[in-house]
C-alpha cells in the first residue's frame, strides 16, 4: 500500500494544463493558475493560490507557488496549511544549492515550529533524500501533500521520496503559511488568489 502511494506521488510531477492567457495571471511565467497532475493514483486539478519569492541575505534562493485541489474551500493561509486535501509546492531554484544545505534549512524551519526531537524520523529521511541531491539554477522541486497519508518530495526527475505522516506535511506547508514562517511576503505572496 506504501509503495503504491509512493509511485503514485512520485510520479505527480505536474502536467501544466493552462493556456497561455492562464500563465499571464499568476505573475510568473513559471507558474501557471491550474495544473493538472495525479496524486495517489487519482488524476486532480490543481489551483494556483498565489506565489512569492524566497530571499536569503537579500539573494533571491527560489520562487514559489502554491496549488491546492481544485473545489477546496481554504480562505487565509492557516487553513491552507492544516488542509488534508491535494495540495503542491512548486519550488523554482534562482541559484544552485547543495543538498546538505536544503536538508539543513527544511531542519530549521520546521525545528521553528516543532522544536527536536519532534519529526526526527520523518526529518531524517528527508535529509537523507536531499543529501545526495543538489540543485543548479532553473532547477524543480515538488513538494506533493497526500491526504491521509502525508507528503511526498521530488527533485526534478531523481525519483522522490514519501513521508507517512500528515502531520509532519501539515507542518511543511506550516513554514510557508503559519504563524511561524519564513517571512510575511511570502505568507502574503503564497495566498494572494484565496477568496
Amino acid at each position: 500500500m506504501i509503495r503504491r502511494r509512493f509511485l503514485a506521488a512520485a510520479a505527480s510531477v505536474p502536467t501544466w494544463c493552462a493556456a497561455s492567457s492562464a500563465f499571464a495571471e499568476s505573475g510568473d511565467p513559471r507558474f501557471p493558475t491550474s495544473v493538472s497532475t495525479q496524486i495517489d493514483g487519482k488524476a486532480i486539478r490543481l489551483l494556483l493560490t498565489g506565489t512569492a519569492m524566497r530571499k536569503k541575505y537579500g539573494f533571491s534562493v527560489y520562487a514559489l507557488a502554491s496549488y491546492v485541489q481544485e473545489g477546496t474551500q481554504v480562505r487565509n493561509a492557516e487553513a491552507l496549511a492544516r488542509a488534508d486535501v491535494a495540495k503542491q509546492l512548486h519550488l523554482v531554484f534562482e541559484r544552485q544549492v547543495d543538498g546538505a544545505t536544503i536538508a539543513s534549512s527544511f531542519r530549521a524551519s520546521i525545528g521553528a515550529i516543532h522544536p527536536a526531537p519532534a519529526f526526527s524520523t520523518e526529518l531524517a529521511k528527508l535529509e537523507r533524500y536531499f543529501v545526495s541531491r543538489n540543485v543548479q539554477q532553473g532547477d524543480n522541486i515538488w513538494l506533493t501533500h497526500i491526504a491521509g497519508y502525508g507528503m511526498a518530495c521530488q527533485v526534478g526527475n531523481q525519483g522522490g521520496v514519501a513521508i507517512q505522516s500528515v502531520p509532519f506535511s501539515q507542518t511543511a506547508w506550516s513554514t510557508y503559511l503559519g504563524p511561524i514562517n519564513l517571512g510575511v511576503a511570502i505568507k502574503e505572496g503564497l495566498t494572494s488568489r484565496l477568496r
